[in-house]
């Protein structure tokens, strides 16, 4: 019979807007400042099958609720129960670090589940070897913190009090879990009061109906698309990440992509076997479709976010023990180094099938630990900052600039300043730090941190220092980033893009650069006038200008001298590859192989 469409349209409308409630109260009432500050959390609502029905776009969301129906039957469930969970391989990947904590609610209408609703948070501090319970020393995943299985949490609306008990001694900072967890349970109350508000209105059947009305749209629109994409044939791509933080060696991520009929496939059991420090990835097959996704929804932003998106993908294959498919128990806490490498293979393969008519690529964000003891209560002070870098270009316009991540921000400099015994001296944007391109990759950032305690510790995070991100159709790579000690004074050193345990001094000076994402199309190509803006702006120093776009600019005036640009121009390459890997990433593949070829 179908659902009257202006009722589907008020049930989405509906759905959508309980999303943003969800988010509001997560970030208001949480007390972690990754949730409330940083954002890094997901919401969403789910049907009885484990299916998105509704959320906002993000790099988690598909899988969700599968660990719990294997653990607890739907008839074994009662009203006002919560389930919680937080293991990534019993969720085959649906978690991807177990920093991630997971909170399910199953909705009731006469007696039955009908929905799930969801929320999902990075926590401050599960315990292990750190704190933050993230370091690239860890060689084990008991080293990153507890793991929960699935877990009923509250039965009927009583609490396990044992249990939680039991997890919140495990942390270092338990006041902000438990903040944390109010705040994730308090959202899922929240959608389960909208969603019953949608049955009161119009009843079981016409607002299931829905729920498969709109993700079936959304699926059609979704494969006719993709398609649209991909000729006829086969597709193949590697990247390397630069480190594990063990080992100290590069590791290869190689992924084909193949288009038999209408039938599509990734293929990854060629990468590398995994990896003893984290940096190993569960490849949860909805994670590389929701980032497939995220490209559709760029070309046709009226699709909406729910499990008809994933519909791209058909198969992924993988080999068990390789760095996108470990064993357990090897540790993950720093997955996102080879999720950003697998997304850029995904990119790089479809680059290939339709003559590079995609973004080129992105650095993965910055993080770096700060540790500390508070000198009167001797409590445990602890930073981490996430910093902002450049993405990569798109076919039609420049990459954005300074951005942490999709959906999520960077601490504001007073939040630091406030709660940490820090000071935020410089927070600029790094000058060539983008790619060059007809349009131009997003630049990364500067950011000067003063320590003003006597004793302190640091672990650092950053990636795409040996192999940055490539430019594609003619775009140059980005540019790595680096960290300093000190600089500009006798003591400067370079600290390590993946390392803890940085002891640190009062008066030191931590100089954070990100990288820069990839550009797209020749250089010589981009508008000198928009070149000038961006020396202007701060985003391309002059001789950048000069040496990678061929604009001359007046020294004095900074006005484009026309004719001497059209020499400089008719100088530069025009007929350039398909990718720019950076003189970096070819040096470093060369060393690389030259040193296991030895071994």
């Amino acid at each position: 019979m179908g659902v009257n469409p202006v009722v589907l349209e008020i049930i989405r409308g509906s759905l959508r807007s309980t999303i943003q409630e969800m988010e509001l109260l997560m970030e208001r009432c949480a007390m972690s400042p990754f949730i409330k500050e940083k954002k890094d959390y997901f919401v969403g609502i789910y049907d009885t099958r484990s299916r998105i029905v509704c959320c906002h776009i993000s790099s988690s969301g598909p899988g969700m609720v599968a660990p719990i129906l294997e653990a607890y039957p739907l008839e074994d469930m009662r009203q006002h129960d919560v389930y919680w969970f937080n293991d990534p391989y019993i969720s085959k990947g649906a978690v991807q670090h177990h920093q991630d904590m997971v909170f399910a609610m199953p909705v009731f209408d006469a007696g039955k589940v009908v929905a799930f609703t969801v929320t999902y948070g990075h926590y401050q501090d599960i315990g292990g070897m750190k704190a933050g319970s993230i370091s690239p020393h860890a060689s084990e995943i008991f080293h990153e913190g507890t793991l929960v299985p699935p877990i009923r949490i509250y039965r009927a609306g009583q609490l396990n009090d044992e249990a939680y008990r039991m997890f919140l001694r495990n942390s270092r900072l338990p006041d902000m879990v438990e903040g944390d967890t109010k705040a994730m349970i308090a959202s899922c109350h929240l959608a389960e009061t909208r969603v019953l508000e949608l049955l009161e209105r119009y009843g079981h059947d016409i607002v299931v109906e829905a729920f498969e009305t709109i993700i079936d749209h959304t699926a059609a629109r979704t494969r006719v698309l993709f398609r649209e994409l991909i000729p006829q044939g086969t597709y193949t791509f590697h990247d390397y990440l630069d480190d594990d933080g063990v080992e100290g060696r590069p590791y290869r991520v190689e992924l084909t992509l193949n288009r038999e009929g209408d039938r599509v496939r990734l293929d990854a059991t060629h990468s590398d076997d995994q990896a003893r420090g984290p940096i190993n990835y569960i490849t949860n097959p909805g994670l590389l479709q929701i980032a497939y996704g995220r490209y559709l929804l760029a070309l046709d932003p009226s699709l909406d976010v729910n499990e008809g998106i994933l519909q791209n993908l058909d198969e992924w294959i993988t080999r068990e023990g390789s760095i996108v498919q470990p064993r357990f128990p090897a540790p993950l806490g720093m997955r996102a180094h080879t999720r950003f490498r697998v997304v850029a293979c995904m990119f790089g393969a479809l680059a290939q099938a339709n003559g590079g008519q995609v973004p080129a690529n992105s650095p993965v964000y910055v993080l770096y630990y700060f540790r500390a003891q508070h000198p009167l209560t001797h409590q445990p002070i602890l930073c981490i900052e996430g910093l902002g870098v450049g993405l990569g270009a798109r076919p039609f316009a420049d990459g954005i600039d300074a951005i942490y991540y999709i959906a999520q921000e960077n601490y504001p400099v007073e939040y630091v300043e406030k709660d940490f015994p820090l000071r935020i001296e410089q927070y600029a944007i790094r000058p060539d730090s983008g790619g060059p391109g007809l349009y131009r990759g997003g630049c990364g950032i500067v950011r000067d941190v003063r320590v003003l305690c006597d004793k302190a510790e640091l672990g650092t995070r950053m990636e795409n220092t040996k192999f940055p991100p490539y430019g594609v159709t003619g775009g140059r790579a980005g540019r790595p980033g680096k960290i300093l000690l000190n600089p500009g004074t006798p003591e400067e050193r370079e600290i390590p893009q993946i390392g803890d345990g940085v002891q640190l001094s009062h008066g030191d000076l931590l100089r954070l650069m990100t990288c820069g994402g990839g550009g797209w199309g020749d250089p010589f190509s981009r508008d000198p006038m928009l070149v000038q803006q961006d020396v202007a702006r701060g985003f391309v120093s002059a001789p950048g200008a000069l040496e990678d776009y061929g604009v001359v600019l007046d020294p004095l005036s900074f006005e484009i001298d026309k004719t001497a640009t059209e020499e400089r121009r008719q100088q530069g390459p025009h007929a350039l590859p398909l990718f720019d890997r950076g003189s970096a990433f070819a040096q470093g593949e060369a060393e690389w192989y030259a040193k296991r070829s030895r071994s």
